[in-house]
């Protein structure tokens, strides 16, 4: 195989993958609206950050909604085998955090999402939106 192909393939494998993690985080957007999250934002963290590439942040009325669209979230992406590295606040439900390690998934109830203001902190970070 020549240099060239090598690079050909290697490219090609990258910008799968990029698009597989976009079709993932799409995913999960989009399970959150069809759950009837109040307020969804994708933010592509790529140029920000070297620990993952995108941020979901969700939020919703109340802590049961959280559990709720957190499960359906992890139970889709299982299916194309998609696991998270990381799980955090799922007993208190206020936010909760699933790592995908490429991309994470911040679910709040309202009020604590204004609280933090993830999307303030982050304000220069390019949004996605969640349909082409």
């Amino acid at each position: 195989m020549t240099d060239k192909t090598e690079q050909k393939e290697k490219s090609s494998s990258k910008e799968n993958t990029a698009d597989n993690i976009l079709g993932a985080v799409r995913m999960a957007a989009e399970i959150a609206d069809d759950k009837k999250a109040d307020y969804i934002k994708i933010l592509d963290m790529r140029s920000r950050l070297i620990i993952t590439d995108y941020f979901i942040i969700i939020s919703v009325k109340n802590t049961r909604l959280t559990r709720r669209i957190g499960e359906e979230i992890r139970f889709n992406l299982k299916k194309k085998d998609l696991y998270p590295v990381n799980v955090d606040g799922v007993s208190e439900g206020n936010w909760i955090l699933i790592d995908y390690d490429d991309f994470v998934i911040h679910i709040f109830t309202e009020e604590v999402r204004q609280f933090y203001d993830l999307e303030r902190l982050w304000k220069d970070a390019k949004e996605i939106k969640l349909r082409k």
